[in-house]
């Protein structure tokens, strides 16, 4: 994955974002809500060269790619835009590609200041339909069967009150027969760039539902941090945080899956297609559930016309039903994803530096660890395998270790292989298809990585190389029974002897993987009077010390965790890890490992690949409804991933603002799972109710699975805190 934008590129987003924030105020959207187009602004951007950015420059324009316009599309969608932009790029491109010299007649109207827009459903298709930016236009672009035509015609032009107070004016089937009709074109060739163009305004359109949506959940935030109640700012109560962040981690997802379709149009990739819809239809829904949130954060004064925020809610539901019905989306996300004969036209969307998925390089990498899987997993290890610790194999473990494909991202000296963040998410996808368990390695990764930053030289030379061979487990000691995910109030003890070593007292509760473990990466309180989150100190206890007792604790997924007791533990001071009372800053860098969601995303996307696997075996991926649901999880886990990947991307290129992706990339993944679980079952019933270890049995499993994967890591209440506070600059909102 790459995020990084072009120089040219941020320069024209902060270009254009200037404009529309002086041009496109609150109060000039309000004062062109009789008719929704603000012919002033249009100038502007027509003197800016904007509406003919996507022409090619032998036809006048200046060829800019379908990612530069994305851009331009999010920062008027930002500020409200008064003017049909996503409906006025692909009309233009359109006309230049019709070779017509009607065409080339109206492209020029264009580029002399004129607009002319693009109704993005068929004319045959069932009336009454919407015309966006009907009132603003001098022609709309519209297709019937093979053939272009421009319209115009009184009926466009009325004035409808209308939901957004948008320029698109809905027409019944007598008004559209009342329309004048100038043929323009009528070719295979020109149907084909007719739908390429629809494609590109729906990327276009979701972009400007991401901007607004993005904006209007900052405009609440904002005043959470100015609105005070029973003497607290409203933003410190997580009935006001909490439902931002989760609009926030939605919103972001849409945009992270516009680009992803743009990326992959550009690179011809299988899943270009059905991309488009995924992100016209997410933007919708995700922007319309973000501005309901941000309305209700202002409480009444939401509602009141003098408030801004009304805007944004009325617009984000009046542009997400331009193209009719949001569900059809899910039928062409279905048809493009299942129907091997399904060819859509996509557009041109130019040169592109944004990356999406492991790459090709994690590509080849799956592909060593998919061939030594085949090679060595025998009908034994088939028959031991399990999703929990219960799945562990010594023997195999070794294995895995000795053709580097346990720990393969260490560094060299610690038996690694430097291999990237990517690479690592190649490789759990290749376990998670073998139905090989994938925790206690991501543990002892997890525990050995802050060993090698924090631990003693004597620790580090001991535990990394039992490690780096496979021969030794990790499990971590954080949770306790009486503070669960608030590890900071931790009360095991740790007291300092005479001879410098270490006496442990206390227990720790989910210690997963700690009746195999060689070491126990334990948070101990070692000043009992300083304040809550001082005074803790990390160690690597070896589990083989007298004193420790590990008793189980079976979940309802099947799996055992563990309760492990320290009495008198007596720990000798090498296997302190970081400073005396430290333990703070080293947890921190513990966490910010653990709150990634790719562990729990490639779960659900397994739990998925097998609901269509029983679909299409049960002949039933042919039903609406069916496709319908897989359609919608489709989606999810595409997002999750791109959350996941943006995480890892984010710490690899060291990007701004980087804080809050982690535990968004956390929260979505799990929540979604935790939904999805339930559609899912729902779907497949009633063999869903049936414990197997394959096929739907997986499903029912991915449903016990998934409500605990929200508190594992950190429960979804602490991410999302952490996601309002990081990402939108709120009050905290736990003590």
């Amino acid at each position: 994955m790459n995020l990084s934008f072009t120089e040219e590129q941020l320069l024209l987003r902060d270009t254009v974002a200037r404009l529309f924030a002086s041009e496109s105020s609150p109060t000039r959207v309000r004062e062109v809500e009789a008719d929704g187009f603000d012919p002033h602004l249009w100038e502007q951007l027509v003197e800016l060269g904007i509406p003919m950015m996507r022409v090619p420059v032998e036809a006048g324009g200046s060829d800019m790619g379908v990612l530069d316009a994305l851009l331009v599309a999010e920062e008027a969608g930002r500020h409200l835009a008064s003017v049909p932009l996503a409906e006025s790029l692909p009309a233009a491109r359109l006309l230049a590609r019709l070779d017509s010299p009607e065409a080339a007649a109206l492209l020029s109207r264009i580029a002399e200041g004129a607009v002319v827009s693009l109704l993005p459903q068929p004319l045959d298709a069932a009336a009454p339909l919407v015309v966006p930016g009907a009132r603003a236009a001098e022609a709309v672009l519209a297709m019937e069967g093979k053939r272009i035509f421009a319209l115009r015609g009184e009926a466009l032009l009325q004035l409808q009150a209308n939901l957004g107070s948008d320029s698109c004016t809905v027409l019944d089937i007598d008004q559209l027969a009342s329309l004048e009709r100038q043929h323009l074109a009528s070719s295979d060739g020109a149907g084909r760039a007719f739908l390429a163009a629809v494609e590109e305004w729906k990327l276009l359109k979701g972009a400007m539902l991401a901007g607004l949506a993005r904006q209007a959940i900052q405009l609440a935030a904002d005043y959470s941090c100015e609105r005070t109640q029973f003497g607290k700012l409203i933003g410190s109560f997580q009935g006001i945080a909490h439902p931002l962040a989760d609009a926030l981690t939605e919103i972001e997802g849409a945009q992270l899956l516009l680009w992803h379709a743009v990326s992959a149009i550009a690179r011809n990739e299988p899943d270009a297609a059905a991309l488009v819809p995924m992100a016209w239809w997410w933007s919708g829904q995700s922007a319309n559930r973000a501005v309901a949130r941000a309305l209700h954060s202002f409480g009444g004064y939401g509602v009141s016309l003098e408030y801004d925020i009304q805007l944004y809610y009325r617009r984000a539901r009046a542009w997400s039903l331009l193209a009719g019905d949001p569900a059809q989306q899910l039928d062409a996300i279905a048809d493009r994803l299942w129907n091997p004969e399904s060819d859509t036209p996509l557009p041109e969307a130019g040169e592109v530096t944004l990356e999406f998925g492991y790459g090709e390089a994690a590509a080849r990498f799956a592909e060593e660890v998919r061939a030594f899987f085949e090679a060595n997993l025998t009908d034994e290890l088939k028959a031991h395998a399990h999703h929990s610790v219960d799945g562990y194999h010594a023997g195999f473990n070794r294995q895995l270790a000795n053709a580097g494909l346990l720990f393969p991202h260490w560094p060299e000296q610690w038996g690694g292989r430097n291999k990237s963040a990517f690479d690592m998410h190649a490789l759990q996808e290749v376990f998670e298809s073998f139905n090989w368990q994938r925790i206690t390695g991501p543990i002892t990764n997890q525990v050995a990585q802050i060993v090698m930053r924090f631990a003693s030289e004597e620790a580090k030379q001991e535990a990394l190389p039992r490690f780096a061979r496979g021969e030794a487990l990790a499990c971590l000691g954080f949770s306790e029974p009486t503070c669960g995910s608030d590890v900071f109030a931790a009360r095991t003890r740790a007291t300092r002897t005479v001879e410098g070593d270490w006496l442990i007292e206390g227990q720790k509760i989910f210690t997963t993987a700690a009746n195999l473990a060689d070491y126990c990466f334990l948070l101990a309180r070692t000043d009992p009077d300083a304040p809550k989150h001082a005074g803790l100190t990390l160690f690597l206890v070896p589990m083989d010390l007298p004193g420790i007792e590990v008793h189980p604790v079976y979940t309802v997924q099947d799996e055992r965790t563990n309760i492990t007791y320290l009495s008198g533990v007596r720990v000798p001071d090498c296997y302190r890890v970081g400073e005396i009372n430290a333990g703070t800053s080293v947890m921190a860098a513990t966490l910010e490992l653990e709150h990634s969601g790719d562990q729990y995303r490639i779960s659900f996307w397994n739990m998925y690949r097998h609901a269509v696997s029983w679909a299409r075996e049960q002949g039933r991926l042919g039903e609406q409804d069916v496709r319908r649901r897989l359609a919608k999880v489709a989606v999810h886990t595409t997002i999750a991933r791109d959350l996941c990947y943006r995480a890892s991307w984010s710490v690899q290129a060291q990007a701004p603002n980087r804080a809050a992706y982690g535990p968004m990339s956390k929260l979505f993944s799990t929540e979604q799972y935790q939904r999805d679980a339930v559609e899912l079952m729902e779907l497949c019933a009633p063999r869903s109710l049936l414990c197997d270890d394959h096929g739907v049995g997986l499903v029912e499993l991915g449903y016990r699975q998934s409500i605990g994967m929200t508190i594992y890591g950190g429960t979804s209440e602490i991410h999302r805190s952490l996601i309002a506070e990081q990402g939108l600059g709120m009050p905290r909102s736990r003590t």
